[in-house]
């Protein structure tokens, strides 16, 4: 069961309130808002329960200003994460996030997908990659890293109106995530993901190339999913439902690509993928790659190597001779037919018997 987040949102315009609301319990089942349109009654709300996660509140308040309900808030509940708003001046707003120790700050008009995605990485939904980094990277660096990588995945989700875009490794585990999944996918149909997406990487490393590029679209009712090649371990998947934006596959295939492309740099400088050479040397050449899948094989390689002698070919022909009796079964199109057999020097040479 996917756990439960406790949202207050204090703000006196009933629109703004409406809209807030909406767009956090889009964020999942698993969000539970309360709002209320002054200081008084979101302590009200805020005491009745023993927890609170988050709370978005506008500065501006009939009575009680903001700066003391977030103060309240904390004494009541220390580990809440606070968010103002505001239509004050920038230097303004600032100054009162610094002073109550906000979250984050918010200007009106307020860009909603930027407040929903601060309040998805302040509750721990947006993961991080960086377990993989090198144990020499600073805390700064990190701490710089993960926001430029989730910014990337945020923008790719505002853009494309997704419901959620996460980076999944060859295991199929979410190590990177913008947006909530609540029950649309379990880890057992992200697995079949990137089984499917195994397979354009094994195509990829028989054709020796220096990485996959390759885009799977899946349609069911209601839902949308577009997994692109980030590296040979890991993709990118986009989650949409009925609000995500209408693009053709060009479009889509390049605002996914930008992305991909904005991860791979981060991904790189901080030493979490293998250079170039090292990739290469963790997949073998064609030909070694086609000795391994026929281990066990000698005879099969040998026949593709030297070929049958005339002899050889006869007695082959003639082990699979039915008495002239007509095929019972469907012609196999992976079978080669005499006349190829011929061609290919599998078969002696000779005139085709008539009927």
């Amino acid at each position: 069961m996917s756990e439960q987040f406790y949202v207050l949102i204090v703000e006196d315009h009933r629109e703004l309130a409406r809209v807030l609301r909406a767009g956090v319990e889009a964020l999942g089942e698993n969000f539970a808002v309360f709002d209320a349109p002054s200081g008084e009654e979101a302590l009200l709300d805020a005491y009745r329960h023993e927890h609170m996660d988050a709370a978005i509140i506008d500065l501006r308040l009939p009575g009680m200003d903001g700066r003391e309900v977030a103060r309240r808030l904390r004494q009541r509940h220390p580990d809440i994460k606070i968010f103002l708003v505001s239509g004050q001046p920038e230097a303004e707003l600032r100054a009162a996030a610094e002073e109550v120790q906000a979250d984050g700050w918010f200007r009106k008009p307020l860009e909603l997908a930027d407040l929903l995605d601060a309040l998805e990485r302040k509750l721990g939904l947006v993961s991080s990659i960086l377990g993989d980094a090198p144990v020499s990277l600073s805390a700064a660096e990190e701490e710089r890293a993960v926001g430029r990588m989730t910014d990337l995945m945020a923008d790719l989700r505002g853009d494309l109106g997704a419901r959620a875009v996460l980076l999944l490794n060859d295991v199929g585990r979410v190590v990177l995530q913008a947006g909530a999944l609540d029950s649309i996918l379990s880890q057992d149909t992200l697995l079949a993901l990137m089984s499917l997406y195994a397979g354009g990487v094994k195509v990829s490393r028989m054709l020796h190339t220096p990485a996959p590029r390759f885009h799977f679209h899946l349609q069911a009712e209601g839902l949308r999913l577009h997994l692109t090649s980030l590296s040979r371990q890991y993709a990118l998947l986009v989650v949409c439902n009925q609000h995500c934006k209408t693009l053709s596959p060009d479009e889509l295939a390049a605002a996914m690509q930008r992305t991909v492309n904005g991860l791979l740099d981060v991904m790189k400088r901080l030493g979490i993928l293998p250079s170039q050479r090292e990739a290469q040397d963790a997949f073998p050449p064609l030909t070694e790659a086609l000795e391994e899948a026929a281990e066990g094989g000698d005879d099969l390689l040998a026949l593709l190597n030297d070929g049958l002698s005339p002899e050889e070919a006869e007695d082959f022909w003639e082990q699979l001779a039915v008495d002239d009796e007509p095929p019972t079964h469907a012609i196999n199109p992976d079978v080669l037919s005499y006349e190829q057999a011929q061609r290919l020097g599998l078969a002696p040479p000779g005139e085709e018997s008539s009927d």
